[in-house]
């Protein structure tokens, strides 16, 4: 839960950091960071929106975007009364995504990683592919343009050991287990036909000559119409990874999203992976929380 304000290790004390959470996360901003300080010995000051801060087991930039200072706690230290702040931060060079364009970002044929560089992402890639077309305009975060982008290719950005890739969902799904959580299942449960044929659409779209182009629609589900896709988008885009299990554990940085695990003899995909660190009657408490699931196809 160690916080840094500079790259060459000025850390905050530990006993400042009341909470800390890093997710990790398969969208278009992979890391996130939330954590609450006590506001002594000018750490207020030094936690400024739009400063940069390093964090985590890979420790990675994480520029703050909001900060909440919470009224005093009626405790007095010193001659001043305790307060706390929260501060929510995300991964710096991904930030920018998750910000309103200046102006309209309108590509062709371009590759993907230009399209993050044009959006203002300051990120390498380790794999890439051609997007056909991409848009985002003026006062639109560009965010919601990259997961649409990713869901017509059926891909993820995944980023494990501070290295960001793209790779394809049923890529991710056939990776080997990083560990095993046991034979005995005791992971909270959603499993629900029901909602996967209402949430999860069979797309269609209209070629150049007026004919109905189709993805999946094997199953009586909802249809969603795609302006200009063809069949392989089509098809992509109802390609998914569902949420189906939620599993509480001791602290693991090492797993995080894009990883698969075995749980009871299944193997599902990390999806989100939260891993926390609370003070609690002066101990330190350690936890991870990961969000799991497999691949569904609308077929």
């Amino acid at each position: 839960m160690n916080v840094y304000l500079s790259e060459n290790g000025d850390q905050l004390p530990t006993d400042v950091v009341i909470r800390w959470v890093n997710r990790s996360d398969l969208t278009p901003v992979p890391r996130s960071l939330e954590f609450t300080v006590k506001l002594i010995d000018g750490v207020e000051a030094k936690l400024k929106r739009g400063t940069i801060v390093w964090s985590g087991r890979e420790n990675l930039p994480y520029k703050i975007v909001k900060t909440h200072k919470e009224p005093p706690k009626g405790e007095v230290q010193g001659k001043s009364q305790q307060q706390a702040m929260s501060v929510i931060a995300l991964l710096a060079s991904c930030a920018p995504l998750a910000e309103a364009l200046k102006q309209a970002v309108v590509l062709r044929d371009t590759p993907f990683s230009n399209v993050l560089r044009s959006c203002g992402a300051f990120l390498r890639i380790g794999s890439d592919f051609a997007v056909p077309r991409f848009t985002c305009f003026r006062g639109r975060q560009p965010s919601y343009s990259v997961a649409r982008v990713l869901q017509e290719e059926g891909a993820a950005l995944v980023m494990i050991g501070g290295k960001l890739q793209v790779m394809r969902l049923t890529d991710i799904a056939k990776q080997e287990p990083v560990d095993d959580i046991g034979q005995v299942d005791s992971s909270a449960k959603i499993d629900s036909e029901f909602l996967e044929l209402q949430q999860i659409p069979s797309f269609y779209s209209v070629d150049d000559t007026g004919a109905i182009v189709t993805g999946q629609m094997g199953e009586s589900r909802v249809i969603s119409f795609m302006p200009r896709g063809d069949q392989r988008q089509l098809r992509n885009a109802s390609c998914v990874l569902v949420r189906s299990k939620t599993v509480d554990s001791q602290q693991c940085q090492q797993i995080q999203a894009g990883h698969v695990l075995t749980v009871g003899g299944e193997n599902l995909v990390v999806i989100t992976a939260a891993h926390a660190a609370i003070q609690k009657t002066g101990a330190m408490e350690s936890y991870s929380r990961l969000w799991l699931g497999s691949l569904v196809n609308a077929a």
